[in-house]
């Protein structure tokens, strides 16, 4: 990708693991970097790296030990604690890197004991960072090896010659670096960070970092680079390791699941577990891919923070399993796999000799739509190779020049496509249509046969967006008007901000399920999940916390959907506690403290159908916030004045996607959970916008 491009397409940090089956052939040092490549605009010049697995190592038992080093001075302070903490000896393997960087890595094989070599490695790294940075050992695991520097993917590739030595592992783990955190003018900065046989790479902010270094610290760890995403390797690597809990309990924790969760036994770990190691949990907005292995077997384990502020997508082919920023980098390597997002707070967990073991939400093939794509008709732009910009800049000519319908062919994850269609034109996509599809677009009609990835129609007030399988997160961010219809399933923070001005209003029609956030902060336009292919389910087809902050509009959902998960409601222990307290003033009985524990979760309307006079009032007060607005909630069949708005949008949306009549009418006849906002909002919201007319 041309350079210019990269600079002014900065975007979050990208992550990238992939995991063979035991049957399935070891993966390619080549499939790796062409992988995380797709998404060298989420990096930056200021680092990347690999982690390689390989469970079949050729050390005979022996650690592979790797360390950064800037002087002859640092190489010997290494080689010194090495030697004195071998149970065994050290064999140098000698330098890695050429000689014209700061920074060259330096290997060796070391004979001894985990426990010894974790002790060495703390010991010599203190000692290299105290008065200056002087070096680092980076890696020391029998099973894993990391390839770090700085630059892109593909110049840290070079560096090592990890393609010409025809470098193979059962398992990689890769990361493109947007620092945040640190300079990361150096080496030591970089990920993949590793800690034993863990290695993890990972994109976002950990605000707890503060509280996860003293927990650390006072646990044996004494030398950090000063970056949060080093922290995750040391506590995966403690709480595994040294204190002998499960990879799959320790990465429930590690997302911080929330206090209700916890009590209600969702969350994976229980309340003691939790409170004793509460420093270890994870803050902020983040998602990590993380590789593990025991000796008997290679593990490959992602999650997302509860918020899912960051992307996450998983995918398996069969073959083999993928962890990544966006699903271009697993199209780029299986065309076929079925790829799925991981819900908030998500744990995904797969190994090379059992399988999936944990898919990272509920159901999760209901989240995948395979898309038959026809052929395309002429003019046909082919996208291989090319930039976002170029690609555009090709069909907009091809506009000019007078076709009415473009189809462009090998998309992948090529992002700001569909930018200002011209009015009665056609825009095809085949392929994984990337980030930011169709921003500010406000005529003609886009037609995806594929997936989308983040923030599809983005401020869009005019047109048609026709997705044929999934969209992922941020779907009609601040849509104000034309339509966008997904066949499958959209992801986290759907029609946020979404408003309309008088005659104006958009439309967001989804035919599968929806993450958390649905609809938080919208002020006008219709939204519809419609779960076709569930119709035979009795499943709620939205996550957490939708309509939250609503002031506008209307979402209807098909079926029934849960009262607590509209809205934001407070954390049940913290209702129930104050319950306890007015029983203990003798305020309201017992059975009235134990009704309310027995609840799943507890809103607004719970209290005041169980509460009265001064109880209500002051129990009231706990949900009263910016984001509590007062709602509208029905659960019922769609009348007239609701077919009057969804018809005809809903219409359009069964002939784009060739549905038949049968299930039309079979599902206008089914139950809709109908959500708006209150009267009183209501009528704020109809006096502001005769204000602005």
């Amino acid at each position: 990708m041309e350079e210019q491009n990269v600079l002014l397409n900065i975007s979050g940090c990208g992550i990238l693991g992939v995991l063979r089956r035991w049957s399935a052939p070891k993966v390619r040092a080549e499939e790796a970097v062409s992988s995380i490549e797709c998404v060298r605009y989420r990096g930056s010049k200021l680092g990347a790296g690999f982690a390689a697995y390989n469970l079949e190592h050729p050390n005979n038992g022996l650690y592979k030990v790797k360390a950064f080093v800037s002087t002859d001075d640092a190489l010997q302070q290494v080689k010194n604690v090495l030697t004195e903490y071998a149970e065994g000896g050290v064999w140098e393997l000698g330098f890695e890197t050429p000689p014209s960087s700061k920074f060259m890595s330096w290997a060796a094989y070391v004979e001894t004991s985990a426990t010894s070599l974790r002790k060495a490695v703390d010991l010599v790294n203190h000692q290299l960072l105290y008065g200056g940075v002087k070096g680092r050992v980076y890696s020391w695991g029998r099973y894993v090896e990391v390839f770090k520097g700085v630059g892109y993917p593909l110049d840290v590739c070079q560096q090592y010659g990890l393609v010409e030595h025809g470098v193979e592992a059962d398992m990689w783990v890769a990361h493109t670096r947007q620092p945040t955190n640190s300079p990361g003018v150096y080496p030591i900065w970089s990920h993949p960070f590793a800690s034993h046989e863990w290695a993890i790479a990972h994109n976002g902010d950990i605000s707890s970092f503060g509280a996860n270094m003293e927990f650390i610290r006072h646990r044996g760890f004494s030398s950090f680079v000063g970056t949060d995403s080093e922290l995750i390797a040391y506590l995966l690597d403690y709480l595994t390791n040294m204190q002998g809990m499960s990879v799959e309990r320790a990465a429930a924790a590690l997302v911080n699941p929330f206090e209700e969760d916890i009590l209600s036994g969702a969350a994976g770990v229980g309340l003691e577990e939790y409170v004793a190691w509460r420093g270890a949990w994870l803050d902020g907005p983040f998602s990590v891919v993380a590789g593990y292995c025991d000796g008997e077997d290679v593990y490959m384990l992602a999650f997302a923070d509860r918020s899912k502020f960051r992307p996450l997508v998983v995918g398996d082919d069969g073959e083999r399993f993928y962890v990544a920023s966006e699903e271009a980098e697993v199209r780029q390597l299986s065309e076929d796999a079925a790829v799925w997002t991981v819900r908030p707070g998500g744990v995904f967990l797969a190994s090379m000799k059992k399988g999936l073991l944990i898919s990272g939400r509920e159901r999760h093939e209901a989240y995948v739509r395979r898309v038959v794509k026809p052929a395309p008709p002429e003019p046909v732009v082919d996208a291989r190779g090319l930039s976002h910009s170029l690609v555009n800049s090709l069909v907009r000519k091809l506009y000019e020049g007078g076709a009415r319908e473009v189809s462009v062919v090998n998309v992948n994850g090529h992002r700001y496509l569909g930018v200002n269609i011209p009015p009665g034109r056609t825009l095809k996509i085949y392929g994984t249509a990337g980030n930011c599809l169709a921003n500010f677009n406000k005529h003609g009609e886009i037609i995806v046969y594929g997936s989308a990835q983040d923030d599809v129609g983005d401020a869009m007030y005019g047109g048609r967006v026709v997705i044929h399988g999934d969209a992922r997160d941020v779907v009609g961010q601040a849509l104000q008007g034309g339509e966008i219809f997904v066949r499958g399933s959209v992801g986290n923070r759907a029609a946020i901000q979404m408003r309309e001005f008088r005659d104006s209003r958009p439309y967001l029609i989804v035919g599968g399920r929806a993450d958390d956030y649905l609809g938080e902060y919208m002020a006008g336009g219709v939204v519809m999940v419609l779960g076709l292919d569930l119709l035979d389910v009795d499943e709620c087809l939205v996550g957490r916390y939708m309509a939250t902050g609503m002031v506008g509009g209307r979402i209807y959902v098909r079926g029934r959907v849960e009262r607590w998960r509209v809205g934001l409601q407070p954390p049940k222990p913290d209702v129930v506690r104050y319950v306890r307290g007015l029983c203990l003033e003798g305020v309201v009985g017992e059975d009235v403290v134990r009704s309310f524990e027995a609840m799943q979760a507890i809103t607004l309307e719970d209290v005041r159908r169980k509460l009265s006079g001064e109880a209500l009032r002051r129990v009231s007060k706990l949900f009263t916030s910016k984001y509590h607005k007062e709602l509208s909630f029905e659960v019922r069949r769609l009348d007239g004045r609701d077919l009057a708005v969804v018809e005809p949008s809903l219409r359009r949306y069964f002939n784009e996607f060739g549905l038949d009549r049968q299930l039309f009418d079979r599902l206008l006849r089914e139950e809709f959970t109908v959500v708006g906002p209150g009267a009183k909002q209501a009528e704020k919201v109809q006096e502001l916008q005769a204000e602005e007319g």
